[in-house]
């Protein structure tokens, strides 16, 4: 009878152990992560320049809305073991620029975006060129600038050393074709966003 009644209190105690709630998440805070100098670069504007396309005789003129620069607190890692999964989280305050362009003519905005990220894998810098307009209609570029380990970040580009376009002749060109409007984008880290095409026949060069 004791072995029965030492052999149940045993089962109760190991049921109220599992039964206990994990003791997480714990956040556990780091000191800023800055982009590296060379990304910045890589949005060739500063605040309220203006830059002017031409198609044909038409011109249209995009106005930079101002450069933010800020940092956001992200989780990078999380980190579970222990009997009772025990879990750690990891943030860090990591960089970030953002810049757009609008147009009084067009429903098109110009995007450009710039994000440190770190994780298991490394550190790493994305830039991010769209042209946008409303919820629906967007074509995007996604290139990664720098990385301190080796792994797939999603890239969305095409690459020329060089290309004419509209019989004007660029060098470092990134860019995007898509079925849908916007269906082209051109972009290089000297002159941003430098070509676009809105339809079959509308494809607007930097004047």
């Amino acid at each position: 009878m004791q072995i029965k009644n030492i052999l149940a209190y045993t089962v109760v105690l190991l049921s109220m152990v599992f039964l206990v709630p994990a003791c997480g998440p714990k956040s556990v805070s780091t000191e800023k992560e800055n982009l590296q100098a060379t990304s910045i670069g890589w949005i060739p504007y500063q605040n309220y320049e203006s830059v002017v396309f031409e198609y044909d005789s038409a011109t249209m003129t995009f106005t930079g809305t101002g450069r933010e620069e800020y940092y956001e607190n992200i989780r990078y890692m999380t980190d579970q073991g222990g009997f009772v999964n025990y879990q750690t989280d990891y943030y860090a305050n990591l960089e970030r620029h953002a810049m757009s362009f609008e147009s009084d003519t067009s429903t098109y905005i110009i995007n450009y975006y710039l994000e440190r990220n770190k994780g298991d894998v490394g550190d790493w810098d994305i830039l991010e060129v769209s042209m946008v307009e409303g919820d629906f209609y967007s074509n995007k570029l996604k290139i990664l600038l720098y990385e301190s380990g080796s792994y797939d970040y999603g890239e969305i580009y095409l690459y020329k050393k060089s290309m004419k376009l509209a019989g004007k002749s660029f060098t470092d060109v990134y860019y995007k074709i898509q079925d849908r409007r916007p269906f082209e984008i051109y972009y290089t880290p000297q002159q941003g966003i430098v070509a676009f095409k809105l339809s079959s026949t509308e494809f607007w060069t930097l004047k």
